[in-house]
């Protein structure tokens, strides 16, 4: 048994390893500084929704609020026949807005694959930005700060940050943490020119990379996938430049899951998407931590039936802790939440119960897509 302690540990020092990596990584991407005096630069921005009449008020108010040149915005918003009011509040909102647009209405659910591919296709400007419907920005220099930034660094692919909205309880710290996380590994990788996360949320292309790629073509069997198969197959185009936007102005914001089951289900159609195309560091990553995750559950779990061992089991359990919580510190003075460091511990225990639900569900469920 001291064996398969041992081997645990050597796991765990390479998760260690992994994650100090991206970290560092992470700190050395420099954060982006806008100019005062720039020009907007024309951009298409895509919004697909299907039943989001809830969240879409946020989400197109917010971009309409920007201080940007509004004739430079564009705005392609495709229903994809929604059974709720979300065709009504889109084409309100936008009809009074005063900025170009078109709304497209799907008779029957196409998916978001092929309502963005639609999108696209019409779009007058170069740089396309997609947008997810329950999504919004806290800030009115978002649009400004991908433009200066795109200005700067002509990029096929800028990959901008997301965050969770600001909440309390358990269920909103597990996940807001986690997406702190994913927001320093997906940095982190894009660092050493190996990036493989983004998310549709607040992702920023060319309309050339779009046709380099052949679209969604290579994985529009998928049904989700339109972010990070996207980038997979962007990356592996010779001379393509992918990079991270670290700006605070430039993160945009989504609600939380707001039951254990709804998490689950999305958290399992976010794992289909690794399953085809991953990256060596994608594929380490998702194993170490699984293993890594297993390991501090039957440490902690063993030191209870064998409290002789509870030294060496007590430091792993803690070793791990410790790496997590560090890890949310380095991101934490990026993406801000006022009460989320003390969530960590907690969030701490409840975490590798969460990844191994998760990580068997994945293998074993199939995806259950929004309706």
């Amino acid at each position: 048994m001291n064996l398969l302690v041992t081997i645990l540990f050597v796991f765990l020092g390479l998760y260690a390893l992994l994650l100090i990596w991206l970290a560092t990584g992470f700190l050395k991407e420099d954060y982006f500084k806008m100019h005062e005096d720039s020009s907007a630069l024309p951009v298409t921005i895509i919004i697909c929704a299907r039943n989001e009449a809830r969240f879409l008020p946020y989400c197109l108010n917010t971009i309409m609020n920007q201080q940007y040149e509004k004739s430079a915005i564009e705005i392609l918003f495709v229903n994809d026949a929604s059974t709720d009011n979300t065709l009504t509040i889109a084409s309100d909102i936008l009809g009074a807005s005063g900025i170009k647009h078109r709304i497209m209405n799907n008779a029957s659910r196409l998916g978001k694959k092929k309502s963005l591919a639609a999108a696209i296709g019409m779009a007058s400007n170069e740089l396309i930005i997609t947008r997810d419907a329950d999504s919004f920005c806290l800030s009115q220099l978002w649009l400004k700060s991908i433009s200066d930034f795109y200005a700067r660094y002509p990029s096929d692919m800028i990959i901008a940050p997301v965050a969770l909205t600001e909440n309390k309880g358990l269920m909103w710290a597990l996940q807001a943490i986690e997406n702190n996380i994913l927001a320093l590994v997906a940095c982190g990788s894009n660092a050493y020119k190996k990036p493989f996360l983004c998310s549709g949320a607040n992702l920023v292309f060319t309309k050339q990379a779009y046709s380099k790629t052949e679209g969604y073509k290579n994985h529009e069997h998928i049904e989700s996938g339109d972010d990070v198969l996207f980038l997979n197959d962007l990356r592996k185009i010779p001379g393509s430049v992918i990079r991270y936007l670290k700006h605070r102005e430039a993160i945009v914001h989504t609600f939380p899951q707001f039951s254990l089951g709804n998490l689950l289900q999305q958290k399992i159609r976010w794992a289909s998407k690794f399953k085809t195309g991953g990256s060596s560091v994608n594929f380490s990553l998702a194993i170490l931590s699984f293993i890594a995750n297993a390991g501090w559950l039957f440490c902690l779990l063993y030191g209870f039936i064998r409290p002789q061992n509870n030294a060496l089991t007590l430091v792993f359990v803690v070793g791990k802790l410790v790496v997590d919580i560090l890890l949310l510190l380095v991101v934490s003075g990026f993406i801000k939440s006022k009460s989320l460091i003390w969530y960590s511990l907690p969030v701490g225990f409840i975490y590798p119960v969460y990844t191994w639900m998760v990580g068997l569900g994945a293998l074993f469920l199939k995806p259950v897509w929004k309706r």
